[in-house]
C-alpha cells in the first residue's frame, strides 16, 4: 500500500478501544532552565447565554447557524461555548466534544458566501479548574492526516501525559475528512483509492531496470507521470478550484489563529504539539506569527526550509538517516537471534541477513510469486512490494518483528504474510469495497475513512516553489535519474522519490504560501517563547539533520533542540522516559531543555524478549512507570501513511 511522505498518528489497533467509529473526525536526565509560570489562566468553557438566546429562533428552523467565525448549535443538549466555538458531545463518542468552525476561504479576498467549515474535536481537560492550562493544539502529520481522528486515538493518552491540565484539540485541515467544502476531485474515496492503487502497482524503477534495463525504467517513469496527470486532471476537471487553491500550510496557519482567538487564548498564544508534517505546520506558524508562540513542540522534524524552496533537495535530505534505521533492523535482528527475530538463522550477522534479503529481492525481480487468497488479499508479490514493506516498518521498531516474520515466511515459500501487510486495504483496517456515499455516516457530513493522496499532493505541491519543482526533472528521463540518486542514498529512496515526483507536474497555484524566511539572518523574527525541536538520531524520513537545520535557523533565543538517541519516526516510536519527562516539563512547567540535550531509548524495545520491558520498568517509581507506559501507548498510533 502506498504511503505519504510523513507519518500520521492513526492506527487500527488503537481503534479497538472504541470499536468501529466514525472518526471523522536507561536514561539521561535532561538539562533545563527555569522560566516563569503562566501569568494568566484560561477561563474554562464559558457559556454565552445571551448569544444562544438571540440564535434560538433561527436555530429552531435551521439547527445550525454561522456567526462571528463560529458555528453554534442551538438544539444540542449540554453545549458549551468558548468565545465563538460551541462544543457539543460528539455524535459517535460522547466523551469527546465536537464543533464546526467557520473561516474565510480566502483570507486575502474574503467573500460572504465563501467559507470553510473546519471540523473540530477535543478531549476535555480533567484537572481541577485551578490547574487548567488551556488548549493544546495537535496535528498528526500527513500532510492530510485527520486531526479529529487523532484526538480519538491520542487525546486520552496525551491528557494523561499532561496530567489532565489541557484540553487536547485538533481539527481536520482544509481538504481533509470532515472539513468542507471537500476538494471533489473524485466522487467517492473509493474512486480515488483505486486510482492511486493502480499507480502503485506499476512498481518501483529498480524493479523495471532489473526486468528490462533502462528502456523499461523510462517506460515505467512515463506511465507513472501519466498517472500523476490523471490525478491532476481529475482535480482540474471535477474539483473545487477555489478550495484546491486554498489548502496550503499558510492557510492552515491562519485558521489556527482564528481558532486561537475563538477559544479566547490569543493573548497567551499557541500551545501546540506537531508530529512529522505537523512540524512544518508548527514551524510555519512560528515564522508567520512569532509573537503568538507560547509552547510549540515539533516532534519528528522535517526541513520546512527545503520543503518550501526546493522539493528535490527536501527529498534528498529526507533520506539522510534511512539506511541507519535499516542497519539497525538488521543488526538488532542478528543480535536477537532466531528466538526473537524470525529472519535470523543460527549465527547470522547483519551482513548475512542482508545478503539473504537481497537474494529474495533479486529472485522476485526475476520471477514474482503468486499469492492465494488468505483472508485479506491475493495476487502477487514483487520486489517492489518488499521494499514498500520495509518502508512502512522502518517507521516503528515495534513492527520490526512483524517484518522479520513476513520476510522469513517469504524466503521459506509463503508470500501471504508480507502480501497481507503490504496490501492492507486501508490504514484503519476498514476496506473500501464500494463507492460509499460520503454523507453516509453518523454526522451526515462529508467524511472519508482513509488518507487522501490527492489532499497530500495538493498541500505539499502548493507549499513548495513550483518553479523549482517543475524545472528540476521535467521529463521521464530526468525523473528516472533523480529516482536512482535517491535509491543510492537509501533502501527506500525510490519510494520517497515517488512523492517528490508528483510536484513536478502539479500546477494548481496556491493563493497564499509561506516560503521563508527560515533563518534569523534572513529576517526571521524572534518567537515569544522558545520552540522545542525534537529529532531522533535514526529516523527514516525526518532525519536529525533537519531538526538541527531548523533549530539553528530559528536561533538560540527562539529555539532549542532535544535529541532522542533511538530508532523510528517521531519520538514516540522508540519510547524514552527522559524524552517523556522533558516534554511534559516543557508543557507543564515551561522548562526549556538546554540546546542539544540527549535522551536515550532503551534497547529492550528492539525485538523485545517477553517481559523485558516489565523488568526494566520494575525499578522505576510508579509515576515514572505510568508516564513511560503512556508514552508507549502513544507510540502505538504512529504508522507510515
Amino acid at each position: 500500500m502506498e504511503t505519504s511522505p510523513f507519518c500520521s498518528l492513526l492506527h487500527s489497533t488503537s481503534m479497538e478501544k472504541y470499536g468501529a467509529i466514525d472518526s471523522g473526525l536507561p536514561t539521561t536526565t535532561a538539562g533545563s532552565k527555569e522560566v516563569l509560570p503562566d501569568l494568566q489562566k484560561a477561563k474554562r468553557r464559558r457559556t454565552v447565554v445571551k448569544r444562544a438566546l438571540l440564535l434560538s429562533a433561527a436555530g429552531a428552523l435551521l439547527g445550525w447557524k454561522l456567526l462571528d467565525g463560529g458555528v453554534w448549535h442551538t438544539g444540542a443538549k449540554g453545549a458549551t461555548t468558548g468565545h465563538g466555538i460551541s462544543w457539543t458531545p460528539c455524535a459517535d463518542l460522547t466523551e469527546f466534544d465536537c464543533a464546526y468552525f467557520s473561516v474565510p476561504m480566502d483570507y486575502a479576498d474574503p467573500q460572504p458566501s465563501e467559507h470553510v467549515s473546519l471540523a473540530l474535536r477535543r478531549w476535555p481537560a480533567t484537572a481541577p479548574k485551578k490547574d487548567y492550562m488551556g488548549t493544546l493544539f495537535i496535528n498528526p502529520g500527513g500532510p492530510g492526516g485527520s486531526g479529529t481522528a487523532s484526538v480519538v486515538n491520542q487525546g486520552p493518552t496525551l491528557g494523561k501525559i499532561l496530567k489532565g491540565r489541557y484540553d487536547i484539540m485538533s481539527w481536520d485541515p482544509r481538504g481533509v475528512n470532515m472539513t468542507t467544502p471537500s476538494l471533489d476531485c473524485y466522487p467517492t474515496e473509493y474512486d480515488e483509492y483505486m486510482s492511486e492503487s493502480f499507480s502503485n502497482h506499476l512498481g518501483l524503477p529498480f524493479q523495471a531496470r532489473g526486468e528490462g534495463g533502462s528502456a523499461a525504467e523510462i517506460a515505467l517513469m512515463k506511465k507513472t507521470d501519466t498517472y500523476y496527470l490523471s490525478g491532476l486532471g481529475s482535480c482540474l476537471k471535477n474539483g473545487n478550484a477555489k478550495m484546491l487553491a486554498s489548502v496550503s500550510t499558510a492557510y492552515n496557519v491562519r485558521d489556527m489563529v482564528r481558532m486561537l482567538e475563538a477559544l479566547g487564548e490569543d493573548e497567551r498564544g499557541l500551545q501546540y504539539w506537531g508530529f512529522s508534517y505537523g512540524t512544518i505546520l508548527g514551524a510555519t506558524f512560528s515564522a508567520m506569527f512569532p509573537e503568538k508562540v507560547h509552547r510549540v513542540m515539533l516532534d519528528g522534524v522535517s526541513s520546512a526550509r527545503l520543503y518550501t524552496t526546493d522539493m528535490f533537495d527536501w527529498g534528498r535530505s529526507g533520506m539522510d538517516d534511512t539506511n541507519k534505521v535499516w542497519q539497525g533492523f538488521l543488526s538488532r535482528c542478528a543480535k536477537a537471534g532466531p528466538a526473537r527475530c524470525a529472519l535470523a538463522k543460527g549465527d547470522d550477522t547483519a551482513e548475512s541477513i542482508l545478503a539473504r534479503f537481497n537474494k529474495v529481492v533479486d529472485d522476485l525481480i526475476e520471477q514474482p510469486v503468486p499469492v492465494s487468497w488468505g483472508g485479506v488479499t491475493s495476487g502477487i508479490i514483487t520486489a517492489s512490494d518488499v521494499i514498500q514493506g520495509v518502508f512502512k516498518v522502518l517507521y516503528a521498531p515495534k513492527l520490526w518483528p512483524t517484518l522479520a516474520t513476513a520476510l522469513a515466511a517469504l524466503e521459506a515459500g509463503d508470500p501471504y504474510p508480507l502480501a497481507a501487510y503490504v496490501n492492507e486495504p486501508s490504514p484503519q483496517g476498514d476496506p473500501l469495497t464500494e463507492r460509499r456515499d460520503p454523507l453516509d455516516n453518523i454526522f451526515k457530513r462529508h467524511m472519508t475513512k482513509t488518507w487522501s493522496p490527492v489532499t497530500t499532493e495538493a498541500i505539499m505541491c502548493s507549499d513548495t516553489d513550483q518553479s523549482v519543482a517543475h524545472a528540476g526533472a521535467p521529463d521521464a528521463a530526468s525523473f528516472a535519474e533523480y529516482s536512482r540518486e535517491l535509491g543510492k542514498l537509501s533502501i527506500t529512496g525510490e519510494t520517497w522519490a515517488h512523492w517528490v515526483g508528483k510536484c513536478r507536474l502539479w500546477n494548481v497555484t496556491a493563493t497564499e504560501a509561506y516560503r521563508g524566511p527560515w533563518k534569523v539572518e534572513d529576517g526571521l523574527k524572534q518567537t515569544n517563547f522558545p520552540v522545542m525541536f525534537l529529532g531522533v538520531t535514526a529516523d527514516p524520513v525526518t532525519p536529525l539533520s533537519a531538526a538541527k537545520d531548523m533549530s539553528a535557523g530559528f536561533g538560540n533565543t527562539s529555539a532549542t533542540l532535544l535529541i532522542q538517541d533511538g530508532f523510528g519516526h517521531c519520538s514516540t516510536a522508540h519510547p524514552s522516559l527522559c524524552t517523556a519527562k522533558t516534554v511534559a516539563a516543557y508543557f507543564l512547567e515551561g522548562k526549556v531543555p538546554e540546546y542539544g540535550t540527549v535522551c536515550s531509548s532503551p534497547e529492550e524495545y528492539l525485538f523485545p524478549e517477553g517481559g523485558a520491558t516489565d523488568d526494566f520498568m520494575s525499578t522505576m517509581s510508579v509515576e515514572d512507570r505510568e508516564l513511560l507506559q503512556a508514552w508507549e501507548k502513544l507510540g502505538d498510533s504512529v504508522v507510515a501513511w
